[in-house]
């Protein structure tokens, strides 16, 4: 994501026209749309009205999201999931709570992985679907054939 798209998904957070931005920051509307469209280069001056309006870090404005790392992104999307109201951030967490202990659970389903299978007793175990079947390894439980 280029200086122009980021631009335009900070001022879209806010909920702003391009006008509202420009009241903001005193930058001309068609500046501001020429920015978002990647058309030119802004000056230093420039730069610091937009951080200022949008209440950003240099890095949120200026990076290259395409050019990033993973931990990158996610460290600026945190910054802006720190500014929506507390309710939002709560809905925020419950999702990523959750999706950590999904994938925590997920990794007790890998075949090969016998962290549930060492908790259950025996009769307890439940055989691996076939989905999950591939290679397993030499700790696994051979597979039983079905009876009729």
């Amino acid at each position: 994501m280029s200086f122009g798209k980021n631009i335009r998904r900070m001022r879209q957070d806010k909920g702003w026209s391009q006008f509202q931005l420009s009241e903001k920051t005193g930058i001309k509307v068609n500046h501001i749309s020429r920015l978002e469209k990647g058309e030119g280069d802004p000056k230093l001056s420039t730069l610091y009205k937009l951080m200022d309006a949008l209440g950003c870090s240099p890095d949120a404005l200026l990076m290259d999201v395409e050019k990033m790392n993973q931990d990158a992104i996610l460290k600026q999307t945190l910054e802006r999931a720190m500014k929506l109201p507390e309710w939002n951030k709560a809905a925020i967490i419950e999702v990523i709570d959750g999706y950590c202990r999904a994938c925590g659970m997920e990794q007790a389903f890998i075949p090969g992985n016998n962290l549930l299978r060492h908790l259950m007793t025996p009769r307890e175990r439940l055989p691996i679907p076939e989905a999950l079947k591939g290679s397993q390894s030499e700790e696994s439980e051979p597979a039983t054939p079905d009876r009729p």
